[in-house]
């Protein structure tokens, strides 16, 4: 698919996805929606990327919400009796369930402004950077609307039903060192620095095997919703297929040989 909305590169093994309508402070669109499901199934299918970073371009904004063009638009499809705006309500659906089956791990780089599903986009990723500038909100319900990609089921697990109710229930925003002590985001860093610690934090997943990252990221959301029991016997299940891994095996050589481990010559 050739993208109108954002962009996607691969460098030493980190796939970065920005979002660019930096004009519109990179405001989201059906178009969009559709993009970013296709380019998350791209990036988790390309072999030369091991991490995925996705950010807005810019400095002012990572998402700063819905296009209200495009309400307005699907607003008079709807009187109309159209069936515009489907898309939009297939990629809600289908994006947090894309995000729950990668493999590889995912950081979103939160610069600036993430308002509406500017906001509830991170909430499917792994990690959560923020730069000192951004500022989070789940806005919905001050434009009449309700949060999407199954926020209300993500954000409760994330920050605790308090927090989310507060958020969801004012729709005001919140700034960076506020969504870092809920914990909402892991770091805030200065704006400058962003990529930079995006890609430091992408480079540690990287000197990790991606199997047994995989087999985490499973073993987490799993967990989710599941018992202490299932989780104990998939990571029973998943350590006995790590143990007989060609990536194990190679870490304990290069710990024996005293060099680094390298991943990287095992894929197929």
């Amino acid at each position: 698919m050739a993208y109108e909305t954002l962009l996607y590169e691969v460098a030493d093994e980190i796939a970065t996805v920005t979002l660019n309508r930096p004009a519109k402070m990179n405001a989201y669109t059906d178009q969009m929606g559709i993009e970013i499901a296709d380019v998350m199934l791209r990036a988790d299918a390309d072999d030369s990327a091991r991490v995925v970073i996705m950010t807005g371009a810019g400095d002012r904004a990572f998402c700063a919400g819905a296009d209200m063009s495009m309400f307005a638009s699907n607003i008079k499809a709807r009187d109309q009796g159209s069936q515009q705006g489907e898309a939009r309500r297939r990629g809600g659906i289908s994006l947090p369930m894309i995000m729950r089956g990668l493999s590889k791990p995912t950081i979103a780089a939160i610069n600036g402004y993430a308002l509406g599903v500017g906001c509830t986009i991170p909430l499917l990723f792994d990690v959560r950077i923020a730069s000192d500038n951004a500022k989070m909100g789940v806005i919905f319900p001050r434009v009449g609307l309700m949060s999407e990609l199954g926020s209300s089921y993500l954000m409760p697990r994330l920050i605790g039903l308090s927090r989310t109710t507060e958020m969801m229930l004012t729709g005001r925003q919140y700034g960076a060192e506020e969504c870092l002590k809920m914990g909402l985001v892991s770091q805030v860093v200065p704006q400058a620095e962003l990529t930079k610690k995006s890609r430091e934090l992408a480079g540690e997943m990287l000197s990790c095997s991606p199997f047994s990252l995989a087999m985490t990221r499973r073993a987490l959301y799993q967990g989710l919703d599941g018992t202490l029991e299932t989780a104990m016997q998939f990571e029973g299940f998943a350590l006995e297929k790590c143990y007989v891994s060609a990536e194990h095996k190679e870490y304990v050589s290069a710990f024996m040989e005293k060099r680094k481990p390298d991943f990287r010559k095992l894929k197929k």
